[in-house]
C-alpha cells in the first residue's frame, strides 16, 4: 500500500460524480473507514450518478450542485474525476491551499499491489488494451481489463487478488493528475492532435501522456511505437527499459528506436527478435512471472527455442483484426505479451481468436449490397484517416461530433484526394 501521507487525512473530497468518481468514493469508504468521504458535482442531478441511495447508505456525503470553496474546509486530499478539467475554480483553490490533488487512477494505484500494464496514446487504446487482456486470459492468466474501457480501476480496490494482472486503458484525462503512478509496463501507441478543447496546446496534451512514464525504473518496461513520428521526437521520461515495435525490421535507424525492434512485420508475418527479447530487463518479468499461468507442454516461453522458425509469431493474414492501424495495435500487444514472458504460441493464439471491439471498424450489416461499418469511436481526425486506409474504394463517409479545438484540414484532404476511393462525405 503506497499511501503513507493519508495517515493524517480526516476528510477526502471527490470532485466529479461520474462513474470514476463514484468508484473512488466507494473505494475510499472500503479502505479508509475512518475518513469522512464527500463527493461533489456542479450539477444538481448528474446524469451518470443514477440512484445515489447506496452511496448515502455507505456513509458517503453528497454535495450536488455545488462547487463552492467551503467544500475544501478541513479537507486533506482531493480526488479529481477524469472528466473534470484542472482549471475549474475548486481545483485551483485546492492547489492554492496546498491540498494534494490526485486523479482517480493515482488514488486506486496507491492501494493496489497488482502488476499494472498501462496503455495510452491518441488512438487504438481500447483495442490494444482489450487485445492484451484477451491474450493473457486465453493463455490462462488471471487479468482484469480496466480504466477508460469502462471499468474504473478504483472498483478493484480491496476486491482483487494480488496475482491478477491489471491491463488499463489510460487516457490523458486519467493520467494528468498522477504523482507517483508507476506502471510495470507502459505502452505508448501514437500521438496526434486531440482534446485541444481541454488543453491549451498540443504540447500540454502530449505532456499529460508522458506522466505515465515519469516514475518508471530500470526494471520496468516502456513499449513504444517506432513508426510514429511524434513519439520519435519525444523525450520519453523515466528510466524504464525501452521496447520498440514497428512495421519494418529496419536496422539502420539512428536516434530513438535504433536497430531492429522487438516485434515487427516481415514477409507478411509478425515476428520477434530473440536477442532483443533476451536482453529485456529481468526485473519486470520476474514480478509478472508469478502471475503467468503455468507453461503448457510444447510451449516455449521467452524466445529461448533455437532455429529461425521460433522468431515467427503469426502471419498477419491469420489474425482477426484488419486495417493498417490494427496491425500497429497487434504489434504493440505482441511486444507487451512477449516482453513479460508469454510464448509466441500463446500470443499467436490470442491474436487469432480476438473478437474485436464494438464501434471500431465493426461490421454493422449489409443492405441492398451496401456494407455498413460502425467506426463511431473514431472521435478525432487521425482516427478517421486511419479508418479510411482500411478500405480500398467505394467509401461513403458519414461524419459528426464535436470540434474539440482541432483542425479538419488533414481529414478534408484525405477524404477528397481520391474520388474513386471516397465517393461521398455526409455531415
Amino acid at each position: 500500500m503506497k499511501v503513507p501521507e493519508l495517515a493524517e487525512v480526516q476528510r477526502l473530497l471527490i470532485v466529479g460524480m461520474a462513474r470514476s468518481g463514484i468508484a473512488a468514493a466507494q473505494a475510499a469508504r472500503r479502505v479508509l473507514p475512518h475518513i469522512e468521504v464527500v463527493i461533489a458535482d456542479r450539477q444538481a442531478q448528474p446524469e451518470a450518478a443514477g440512484d445515489t441511495s447506496s452511496l448515502e447508505a455507505a456513509g458517503i456525503h453528497l454535495a450536488m450542485g455545488r462547487e463552492d470553496h467551503t467544500l475544501l474546509d478541513g479537507c486533506g486530499l482531493v480526488i479529481k474525476s477524469p472528466g473534470v478539467p484542472g482549471d475549474i475554480s475548486l481545483i485551483e483553490e485546492a492547489h492554492h491551499r496546498g491540498i494534494p490533488v490526485w486523479g482517480e487512477v493515482e488514488f486506486a494505484w496507491r492501494f493496489l499491489e497488482n502488476p499494472l500494464i498501462g496503455v495510452t496514446g491518441t488512438n487504438g487504446k481500447t483495442t490494444t488494451t482489450e487485445l492484451i487482456g484477451h491474450i493473457l486470459s486465453s493463455s490462462g492468466c488471471a487479468c482484469r481489463v480496466v480504466g477508460n474501457v469502462g471499468t474504473p480501476i478504483s472498483s478493484l480496490v480491496g476486491r482483487v487478488g494480488e496475482d491478477d494482472i491489471l491491463v488499463a486503458e489510460l487516457s490523458s484525462f486519467q493520467i494528468e493528475d498522477s504523482i507517483l503512478l508507476r506502471p510495470d509496463v507502459a505502452v505508448l501507441l501514437n500521438l496526434a492532435e486531440d482534446h485541444l478543447d481541454r488543453y491549451p496546446d498540443i504540447d500540454s496534451y502530449f505532456a499529460a501522456k508522458m506522466l505515465m512514464f515519469a516514475n518508471q525504473q530500470q526494471e520496468d518496461l516502456a513499449v513504444l511505437n517506432r513508426d510514429d513520428p511524434a513519439i520519435g521526437e519525444m523525450a520519453i521520461p523515466g528510466a524504464a527499459g525501452r521496447v520498440w515495435y514497428g512495421r519494418v525490421a529496419r536496422g539502420d535507424r539512428s536516434g530513438p528506436g535504433a536497430g531492429r525492434p522487438l516485434v515487427y512485420l516481415s514477409g507478411g508475418d509478425i515476428r520477434y527478435d530473440q536477442e532483443r527479447l533476451r536482453a529485456i530487463s529481468a526485473g519486470v518479468r520476474s514480478k509478472l512471472r508469478s502471475c503467468l499461468a503455468p507453461e503448457l507442454p510444447g510451449r516455449c516461453r521467452n524466445g529461448t527455442a533455437g532455429g529461425e522458425d521460433s522468431k515467427k509469431v503469426i502471419a498477419w493474414s491469420e489474425t482477426a483484426l484488419k486495417g493498417e492501424h490494427n496491425l500497429e495495435n497487434s504489434l504493440a500487444a505482441a511486444a507487451v505479451c512477449l516482453g513479460i514472458g508469454l510464448g509466441a504460441v500463446e500470443v499467436a493464439a490470442g491474436l487469432r481468436s480476438f473478437p474485436g471491439v464494438p464501434h471500431r471498424l465493426q461490421p454493422a450489416g449489409t443492405v441492398a449490397g451496401v456494407a455498413y461499418v460502425n467506426d463511431s469511436k473514431a472521435t478525432n481526425v487521425d482516427a478517421a484517416i486511419r479508418a479510411l486506409t482500411a478500405f480500398d474504394s467505394g467509401i461513403h463517409l458519414i461524419l459528426g461530433g464535436s470540434l474539440k479545438g482541432c483542425s479538419f484540414e488533414r481529414l478534408a484532404r484525405a477524404a477528397t484526394a481520391d474520388r474513386d476511393k471516397v465517393k461521398g462525405v455526409y455531415l
